[in-house]
């Protein structure tokens, strides 16, 4: 039997591996924020953007949301569910080292099952979320975190550019999705 493009008989599909990429470079990013700023704030003339706490748990409230609760049936972050981070809400300012804490146990719950995942369930169909108006499928929740995870990584790293750091080169290696 022949397999799936992008995967071997032990690998998930690509779109799973490109996920793992997209963790890795959030949090190497991330990490190097607190790094330069505990406080994770936007510098000096940047008050337009995003707190580094509020970006992380934003990000880590909705993975916790697709791969632990929606398809697991976990239950979710309590920390991250008293987080006011969901689009739409007020400007917040959660600690960054706390979010990043968040983050870690959400991936940490995820990866498990995400290696296991096969293709053949990439087209499941998973519960709707609030405001869509079509079916979401596993590989549309792939897709949709991969690129929510490199659009905010790359907003930490402009973060953490503003805050003096060298570039960051978003979007890295991506040593899980090149490997063969």
């Amino acid at each position: 039997m022949t397999q799936p493009h992008g995967t071997t008989p032990s690998s998930p599909p690509t779109l799973v591996r490109l996920l793992f990429d997209a963790f890795d470079e959030f949090e190497r990013v991330a990490e190097a924020l607190a790094d330069l700023d505990p406080g994770g704030a936007p510098a000096a003339g940047a008050d337009r953007l995003n707190a580094g706490g509020w970006i992380v748990s934003h990000v880590a409230k909705q993975q916790d949301h697709y791969w632990n609760a929606a398809l697991q049936g976990l239950e979710r972050d309590r920390w991250l569910e008293e987080q006011r981070v969901d689009f739409g809400d007020a400007p917040s300012t959660p600690d960054l080292a706390a979010a990043i804490e968040a983050f870690r146990r959400v991936r940490s719950r995820a990866i498990p099952w995400l290696r296991r995942l096969d293709a053949s369930r990439l087209h499941e169909v998973v519960s709707r979320s609030r405001g869509l108006r079509r079916e979401q499928r596993v590989s549309d929740l792939l897709s949709r975190s991969i690129a929510h995870l490199f659009a905010h990584a790359g907003e930490l790293s402009a973060i953490a550019s503003l805050a003096g750091a060298p570039d960051l080169g978003v979007p890295g290696r991506m040593t899980h999705s090149t490997r063969g």
